[in-house]
């Protein structure tokens, strides 16, 4: 019975008597169920007296039909009690993740988001469900990451070198990295990682931040590099990867390159829902139309994938997101978008306020120009560099790396330098006298400071690592020269505080929104198609006339509307095997003890037996037609118990 409080009896005339009690049903193996009414009060009498009403083994139904032929009764039923379900996790920053809740906060549209806690009301994803990240790699030993990373069960070592379950690739018990042909799938950027906590981070496990789906399995896949670069030939390898290795849904937020029939070839092969970021216009950070200039591969015409656009968090289209009437399906939240990112450890920082770190070869020395004062590190401060000459500013102790990957320096510089025949370089020794170019820049940086950065990566676990900045010039023409400041190395760190999560934005944080809805639906119902997933997804956005004319849908992602249309094809499922059932009978008999199953027809017209000595939880679930949306699944017909134990969950089943 759904639950309730005291029973209601309205009577015709109002000096006949009023009768309210309470109500309590059992539902299990070897008794019976009753039901109790007290209380029986005429409120002309001052005395209140109070008697039994009834007693009975009867069922709720057989009670109430007894009182509404009173004819002193007008009508008796049950007092429901209504509660408005929209599930939220316990993570301390979820409140920073408008695109999964919109409050209004940080100056946002109440309710301009996917309606995530209503799609939880329904389903919290499982791990069944495997994701594949194609990007610059994932932090898979990230707090809130690593119980929702995948994991190959086929190696059976991840350092014997064999390649125990013969896809090709020794020793790929987290994924691939296809950038550096190897077993490490680890982000060195931050962007993987960031889209990954879109997607799954751990919900409702007290700490940072939730996915879009509380519980999944990534499977990371690197093909770009340290700063976000990487090949046709790679992004092919790891998608057909994701296709072997059984991915549900594969998340592509990136994209620019020419067409490949090569790539479009392997998505069209696969099984999986594709998300693909819609990109984030050209050098102007002004949205394009891929209708008018294509952006792949977003822009493939291949059926399984979904083109997504950026929306903020007031509904409407980001101002950087590519378009498209035809080319691009939905938009979702992209705009200041809280995610995961690794642990990055500081190993080196200067801000040049003095050169006490350095050797300055004349005429180098400080300049009252500068990106952040007091003062910045100069070739000539006093005046044009000379020609004809070659000076460095060169680290006096060089740089413990031991124990440290993915080593990466940025620095702000302005130059003005005779543009082809004067170089600036960055050069890097590991003994103080072979000095390696990493790279040289000339021209001008129109007289304002640039942020860079250099991969150092070459370098990584050495125990020492001299650094210098170079300037060599011709023979003729002189300019004002280099400005440096702000130098910082870092590398992936080991330890995690609690603060590796950041804010970004671009079509490639809206992509795994999508990713999660489609994982979402996935675990509702696996029985779907990548096909069904797909339209499912399209066909229940919430419409905005901000993307009317801009995207296929002309709306919105909602996961709510989503997984509310994701009704599964048969009636019954187990929730722990997740298998499919025609009726609760059977879903019983193939439990196990302690399993739990959930009811998602309306009706079950069938005479139940539990005699198997197992006790099993029987869960309501949603009405596929979703007139009655109340969670409260109704099963009619006679239910025979013996011996077993059935459980049944307070508020979710009621037996007429």
């Amino acid at each position: 019975m759904a639950p309730w409080i005291p029973v209601e009896i309205i009577p015709k005339r109002t000096s006949e008597k009023i009768m309210s009690g309470c109500h309590m049903l059992e539902a299990f193996a070897g008794t019976y169920n009753r039901e109790r009414f007290m209380g029986n009060q005429d409120l002309d009498s001052p005395s209140r007296t109070q008697a039994l009403l009834e007693s009975a083994r009867t069922g709720d139904a057989d009670a109430i039909e007894k009182l509404r032929k009173n004819p002193s009764v007008e009508y008796a039923e049950p007092n429901y009690i209504w509660k408005a379900f929209e599930t939220t996790p316990d993570d301390p920053d979820f409140n920073l993740q408008w695109g999964l809740h919109n409050t209004g906060q940080s100056g946002g549209t109440y309710d301009a988001d996917i309606d995530a806690p209503g799609a939880w009301d329904i389903s919290f994803g499982t791990k069944s469900v495997i994701i594949a990240v194609v990007d610059s790699g994932v932090a898979y030993d990230h707090p809130d990451l690593i119980d929702n990373i995948w994991i190959n069960t086929g190696e059976t070592s991840c350092t014997d070198g064999i390649d125990n379950d013969s896809n090709g690739y020794a020793d790929d018990c987290y994924g691939w990295d296809f950038y550096d042909n190897d077993n490490d799938p680890m982000d060195l950027l931050d962007h993987g990682t960031h889209v990954a906590g879109t997607i799954a981070a751990a919900g409702n496990n007290s700490q940072g931040v939730t996915g879009v789906m509380w519980n999944a399995r990534i499977m990371p896949l690197r093909f770009l590099d340290a700063f976000g670069y990487g090949s046709t030939s790679d992004a092919i390898l790891a998608i057909d990867y994701a296709n072997a290795m059984g991915a549900d849904v594969i998340n592509n937020s990136w994209g620019g390159g020419g067409f490949s029939q090569a790539l479009k070839d392997i998505i069209d092969l696969s099984p999986a829902v594709v998300a693909c970021a819609a990109g984030n216009g050209g050098l102007d950070g002004i949205g394009d139309n891929n209708d008018a200039i294509p952006f792949y591969p977003a822009s493939y015409t291949s059926s399984n994938i979904i083109a997504v656009a950026a929306t903020n968090r007031n509904d409407n289209l980001a101002s950087f997101s590519n378009f498209g009437p035809t080319s691009v399906d939905v938009g979702a939240p992209g705009v200041s978008i809280y995610s995961t990112v690794p642990a990055l450890d500081e190993v080196f920082f200067d801000d040049m306020s003095n050169l006490n770190n350095w050797i300055a070869q004349p005429p180098w020395g400080l300049s009252s120009t500068y990106f952040s004062a007091p003062s910045s590190a100069a070739d000539s401060p006093t005046g044009n560099y000379q020609n004809n000459s070659y000076t460095a500013l060169t680290l006096i102790v060089p740089i413990d790396l031991t124990g440290y990957y993915g080593t990466i320096m940025d620095y702000q510089l302005r130059a003005d330098i005779e543009y082809i025949y004067d170089w600036f370089c960055i050069e890097v020794s590991t003994d103080g006298i072979i000095w390696d170019i990493v790279n040289c820049y000339t021209g001008s940086t129109d007289g304002t400071f640039a942020f860079l950065d250099e991969d150092l990566m070459t370098y990584d676990n050495q125990s020492a690592v001299f650094l210098r900045f170079s300037l060599l010039t011709d023979y003729s023409v002189t300019d004002d020269g280099v400005y440096i400041d702000d130098v910082r190395i870092t590398a992936l760190g080991s330890t995690y505080n609690g603060l590796e999560y950041a804010y970004f934005s671009g079509t490639s944080m809206a992509a795994p929104h999508v990713s999660g809805v489609a994982g979402l639906i996935k675990a509702f119902n696996p029985g779907l198609t990548n096909i069904g997933i797909k339209n499912i997804i399209l066909n229940n956005v919430d419409p905005l006339s901000s993307l009317s004319g801009q995207v296929l849908t002309g709306g919105r992602l909602n996961a709510f509307n989503a997984l509310s249309a994701s009704c599964s094809n048969l009636p019954v499922r187990n929730l722990n095997t997740l298998s499919q059932f025609p009726t609760l009978q059977a879903a019983y008999n193939a439990a196990f003890h302690g399993n739990t199953v959930q009811t998602q027809m309306q009706v079950f017209p069938e005479t139940l037996s539990f005699n198997q000595g197992k006790s099993v939880t029987i869960m309501g679930g949603y009405d596929c037609d979703y007139l009655n949306n109340s969670g409260v699944t109704t099963i009619s017909g006679n239910m025979t118990i013996s011996d077993g134990m059935l459980t049944i969950q307070s508020g979710t089943v009621e037996i007429q």
